[in-house]
């Protein structure tokens, strides 16, 4: 039997916190609000998990390609599935696309989002090449679809795909959300500013982010970010998350098209932390993370360095053997289902917040209403 695991709004942490034992700490209150400044929903597409708080594939070549037959679509296209909406059927895939592929003018039923991770794909007068982006809002009318040499596109419909064959769209499609031909090749990369500020007291300094779609109604986001790392010694000093963890109140969804970390299986049992570090049901997830690797994480779920790699294994000589704490780069397609937001907690209990204020941490009673599963 299959289980779904669905998210409800909580009491706060730090409300919680006040019928626990006498030995708990306490920081009081933050200094200045953590909570998000918009509302968010306590179920449905926005929070959810697929179909639990994390969905993991560490490469897409772990998933296998079946034909892409849904209502409208000229035949041909196959695809590999990488999640479902368990509230809506929204879905990301990989769509195959075969030289000479063609689609009518018309529009889709529900919002469709496309990457093209290779090969062309024209839709109306919109050229898209390698790392074009492209969002089309439902009922929206476009132009004849087509591929000369053939595509691969990573692709989500906010609902279940339905194309519909017409000369104009529908009314009310919402034209003001649509983004043409984006390319990765031509957008510059960037820190901070113009990418929308995701946490109180602005964003952190060193991220490369750039912010590909955030809707005018929703807030959904779609973005890139580009990370590297070279190992430092050992500090006892926080980290960029003070020594914690983040939370989101929307999932996000990663995929990361390039980079040098490589993940060659599929282990989701509880082994070492290599690239995971999420606070799941089972304790701190371990599941491995690479180069044309996917993964969804519900909102609520505390993540990022609550859980570090072990230390990289050295030779005689005392230098890292291969493989092993060695330099590493990639960048990453990012999405959420609400305008980005961050908190951050010291540890998995959720007790503890920290907020960064005027370059220090400081740790307060967590106050901010975070989304826990239920059955």
């Amino acid at each position: 039997m299959s289980r779904k695991t669905h998210l409800t709004l909580a009491l706060s942490a730090g409300l919680a916190a006040v019928a626990a034992p006498a030995l708990a700490q306490s920081y009081g209150p933050p200094t200045v609000s953590q909570a998000p400044p918009f509302p968010v929903p306590d179920k449905g597409y926005e929070v959810e998990g697929r179909p639990g708080l994390m969905h993991n594939i560490p490469n897409i070549e772990f998933v296998d390609w079946k034909p892409f037959d849904a209502p409208g679509f000229s035949p041909g296209l196959y695809r590999r599935l990488l999640s479902e909406s368990p509230s809506m059927d929204a879905v990301a895939q990989i769509t195959y696309v075969p030289a000479g592929w063609s689609l009518p003018p018309g529009y889709d039923e529900v919002d469709n989002e496309i990457v093209v991770l290779d090969g062309d794909l024209s839709i109306g007068d919109e050229k898209l090449t390698k790392y074009s982006y492209s969002y089309i809002p439902a009922g929206m009318f476009r132009g004849q679809v087509k591929s000369r040499q053939g595509a691969v596109l990573l692709q989500w419909f906010k609902g279940p795909p339905k194309f519909v064959a017409a000369a104009k769209g529908k009314a009310g499609a919402r034209t003001h959300a649509r983004v043409r031909d984006w390319n990765r090749y031509k957008e510059p990369w960037y820190i901070d500013e113009p990418f929308p500020a995701y946490r109180t007291g602005g964003n952190f300094p060193g991220y490369l982010h750039n912010l590909m779609r955030k809707d005018p109604d929703t807030g959904e986001m779609t973005w890139m970010t580009f990370v590297s790392s070279i190992p430092a010694p050992p500090s006892s000093k926080p980290g960029n998350f003070g020594g914690g963890a983040e939370v989101h109140p929307s999932f996000e969804e990663y995929y990361i098209p390039e980079g040098t970390r490589v993940a060659t299986s599929d282990e989701r049992g509880p082994t070492r932390a290599v690239y995971g570090g999420e606070c799941v049901e089972q304790g701190i997830s371990t599941y491995k993370r690479g180069t044309r690797g996917y993964f969804w994480r519900a909102a609520g779920v505390a993540h990022g360095t609550v859980a570090q790699a072990p230390p990289g294994e050295r030779d005689g000589d005392g230098n890292l053997k291969k493989g092993n704490g060695e330099p590493s780069w990639g960048w990453t397609l990012v999405r959420t289902g609400t305008r980005l937001w961050a908190t951050y907690v010291t540890d998995c209990s959720y007790k503890t917040g920290i907020e960064y204020i005027n370059g220090e941490w400081r740790q307060y009673d967590y106050d901010v209403p975070r989304y826990e599963p239920h059955d």
